[in-house]
């Protein structure tokens, strides 16, 4: 690759020269003094080196060592090797970033800062507005090649420029730049062009969009497509359907997967979706995709290293890097939610940055649209090992880490990360994730160094019911002189009365007072067989007196009930939390009844709000449901054990 230059230059002004200093006047006396060490001027940070990844060396006063993050100042030179690259931030909030073999040098003139690159790849990103913050110097940004130089502004661009032994080829991802070439010719290359920069002069072109073949995939549930042109939809085949411009994809339940031949962008359309796929093309690192959502969520995962542009009908989204965005069809226009990574809203010839961790709303003929950020959902997970989530339908989940500032969050189905689900920039300290109705997610979180912030997982699935088992525990109580306890969890569980088969006996009548009580029966019922069973929640907790009478075919009793003795005492030693209030899918109100029993030694708390537990272990009180729909979460905690979660879905 031919030499490349690179000009950073910000406003300074020029040295004044120094004048000669005047002799001073002789002194009356000779006095002997020591001399004054005059301490050496403090380096200028230029710039900063914000990540390093593989091989890098700094070279810094002649001397060589690993390339490591921290502040770049004059004639300090990295070079990186085949498999290095490093990320230059400025005080504007651009980013240089320098590829494999290459190598630059920092220096300064009277014009401001030079980065001067030898040789290797460059990638200029400015963000499209500028940080908030102490204010740094403003950069000008000038990219210089043995053919011309390329000035690039202070608004939002991204511009790819690759310098080989004819021509300077400069391909602008977002914004616009201007190229001049050693002629002194100037052209403005904007957004989706590209220039050929040579001796003799500059020429553009639009930057040529060759067709992408995309393949749906049912994803969930089932996805049905219709040829353009045709009424008759079909269900997608296990294989996938290659689709044309001017198919139509939907999806009654569950989700469908659209792919694009070699890129790692997929898009996903959500239950009661529909879509036209109208043109899906590619250019060098441009993916472009036209699409008509009328009704239903589109989500949208875009790959790293490329510069993404997705139209819809009145609004593009633009991108130049990882991205994951939730699109929802209004009845006027759109919702969009950035996840992770930042992204440009394109309505007409007006430009707006949406933000991760931002949506927004782009209503009917209106300019500008209205952001806001994205609230943590009610269930927020911290970043911890072994969680386990018990849910049904829980729209989304937010993951969450402690740490400040901006990182890169990558989540994914597996512990390797093949199977990715969410990645990109991330500031808020969450990203809301869709969780999967069975399975688990992993996720890490990183600054722009690489280094590791925090990490964490979690299992999903539905919930656990223990309903079954206790209710078909049905405890046998004999007839005899000993007292019998049953213990039980939840509720009083069934009972069945025995005694010895009695010789002309047609039936048997059970009769069960409470102790001290025996003027009336809490429970009578009859059997034809010795065993008289009672139905689970008859008898409460407490001590109780029984008998049971063979009668004969007559009615008439052939001896008199004996006297037994019946204890049922509540025990706490549940292995899993017992929900008894509310029932998945019950109707809410403006609070909600929640009671049951917990395990011992554990804590417990609802909607974020700590239960009081009584002697047993019970609860029973009344929380506000939160979210859309309506969530009550339940979480329980116990000594040297991760979390349990529990979700009740509400209508």
């Amino acid at each position: 690759m031919s030499a490349l230059c690179l000009l950073l230059a910000t406003a300074c002004g020029d040295e004044e020269p120094v004048p000669a200093p005047v002799p001073a006047p002789s002194p009356p006396a000779v006095v002997e003094q020591k001399p004054v060490a005059v301490p050496e001027a403090k380096a200028v940070e230029l710039a900063r080196l914000e990540s390093v990844k593989g091989e890098a060396r700094l070279e810094r006063g002649g001397k060589q060592s690993p390339a490591v993050r921290g502040p770049l100042s004059r004639g300090d030179a990295v070079e990186t090797g085949a498999d290095g690259s490093v990320t230059v931030r400025f005080a504007d909030g651009r980013t240089v970033e320098v590829g494999p073999d290459a190598r630059f040098v920092l220096e300064e003139d009277s014009s401001g800062v030079v980065m001067a690159v030898s040789r290797g790849f460059v990638l200029s990103r400015v963000p499209a507005d500028q940080p908030k913050g102490p204010a740094g110097p403003k950069v000008q940004l000038t990219l210089l090649t043995p053919f011309g130089l390329t000035r690039v502004g202070s608004d939002g661009s991204a511009v790819k420029v690759d310098v080989g032994p004819d021509e300077g080829r400069v391909e602008v991802l977002l914004g616009t730049v201007e190229v001049v070439a050693k002629n002194g010719q100037t052209v403005k290359a904007s957004q989706g062009q590209v220039a050929s920069v040579k001796v003799e002069g500059v020429t553009t072109r639009v930057l040529e969009l060759a067709p992408v073949e995309v393949t749906v995939h049912a994803g969930t549930g089932r996805a049905e497509w219709r040829q353009k042109g045709s009424a008759r939809w079909r269900g997608v085949a296990r294989d996938g359907e290659s689709l044309k411009a001017g198919d139509s994809v939907r999806v009654r339940q569950g989700t469908a997967l659209l792919k694009l031949e070699g890129s790692e962008s997929t898009l996903s359309l959500g239950a009661g979706g529909e879509l036209v796929v109208e043109d899906v093309s590619r250019a060098g690192s441009t993916e472009e995709a036209r699409l008509d959502l009328r009704k239903g969520e589109l989500g949208l995962m875009l790959a790293s290293g490329r510069a993404s542009r997705v139209v819809l009908p009145g609004l593009s989204l633009e991108s130049s890097g990882e991205a994951r965005l939730e699109v929802r069809r209004t009845g006027d226009g759109f919702t969009v939610d950035s996840r992770a990574g930042d992204v440009t809203l394109v309505r007409g010839g007006a430009r707006e940055p949406l933000h991760a961790g931002e949506r927004a709303t782009v209503a009917g003929e209106e300019a500008t649209a209205k952001v806001e950020a994205l609230a943590r959902a009610p269930l927020a997970l911290p970043s911890v090992e072994g969680q386990q989530v018990f849910q049904r339908r829980l729209p989304e989940v937010s993951l969450t880490w402690e740490e400040a500032g901006e990182v890169r969050v990558e989540v994914a189905s597996d512990a390797d990360f093949k199977k990715p689900v969410l990645a990109g920039s991330a500031r808020n300290g969450f990203v809301n994730v869709t969780p999967p109705v069975r399975g688990s997610l992993f996720w890490r979180v990183r600054r722009p160094d690489g280094s590791v912030v925090a990490r964490g997982n979690a299992s999903f699935g539905p919930e656990r019911s223990t309903k079954g088992e206790l209710d078909r525990l049905r405890n046998r109580v004999p007839e005899g002189p000993e007292k019998t306890t049953i213990f039980f969890q939840d509720k009083p569980p069934a009972v069945t009365f025995t005694c010895e088969a009695v010789q002309g006996a047609a039936s048997y009548r059970v009769a069960v007072y409470r102790t001290g009580e025996l003027r009336r029966p809490v429970a009578e019922r009859t059997a034809s067989a010795p065993q008289v069973p009672l139905e689970a929640g008859i008898l409460n907790e407490g001590s109780f007196l029984w008998s049971v009478t063979p009668v004969a075919p007559s009615g008439q009793p052939i001896r008199g009930g004996r006297m037994n003795k019946l204890e049922l005492v509540f025990d706490n030693s549940v292995p899993t939390l017992v929900i008894n209030a509310p029932r998945e899918g019950q109707r809410a109100g403006p609070r909600v009844r929640v009671t049951g029993v917990a395990p011992v030694d554990s804590k417990l708390s609802v909607n974020g709000r700590p239960v009081n537990l009584d002697s047993k272990h019970r609860f029973n009180t009344w929380v506000v449901p939160e979210g859309r729909p309506p969530l009550v979460v339940f979480k329980l905690s116990r000594p040297r054990a991760p979390d349990v979660y529990t979700v009740r879905t509400l209508k």
